[in-house]
């Protein structure tokens, strides 16, 4: 009885496969932006469905967001610098500092507001095509896009309805 219970689940386990070695410029590109387009949807999601929310707790909901793209982006930079990749470790260092001036662009008008979001979509998707390194870093890359792209969506509704 328990044979035939596992049965099933190793033919699961030998048909799985392995994360991608090698990724196109291509198909890193189309994955960021699949990774923003989901991330700014769940941004819009959220923010229709918690309503208007004021100036301070938007800083607050935006703080660990922003730090964990940060954390994201800190890591793709060492492992740029240790490969001697100075212009992908460029557009990452410049990914930081547009995650931590953001929260500066917050209370500023709409039209303004959208500097910091579109210079940190940006500079993911210009690190996505320069980079030839380990593919984890793409999927590091995907998840900066998704956390971005959701936090400019849920502010971006905020202060268009605001």
């Amino acid at each position: 009885m328990t044979y035939q219970t596992i049965l099933p689940l190793q033919r699961v386990q030998a048909q799985a496969r392995p994360l991608r070695t090698h990724f196109l410029r291509s198909e890193r590109l189309v994955f960021l932006v699949g990774a923003a387009a989901l991330g700014g949807l769940a941004g819009f999601t959220m923010a229709v469905a918690l309503g208007r929310q004021d100036m301070w707790t938007q800083l607050l909901a935006a703080a660990p967001v922003l730090a964990t793209a940060l954390l994201l982006g800190c890591a793709t930079f060492v492992e740029a610098q240790r490969r001697g990749a100075h212009g992908c470790g460029a557009m990452a260092a410049f990914h930081g500092v547009s995650l931590i001036a953001w929260p500066l662009f917050i209370p500023l008008s709409a039209s303004l507001f959208w500097i910091a979001p579109a210079a940190a979509i940006g500079s993911v998707l210009l690190l996505a095509s320069c980079w030839n390194g380990s593919p984890g870093a793409i999927y590091r890359s995907a998840a900066q896009a998704t956390l971005v792209a959701a936090l400019a969506g849920y502010q971006g509704v905020l202060i268009v309805l605001g």
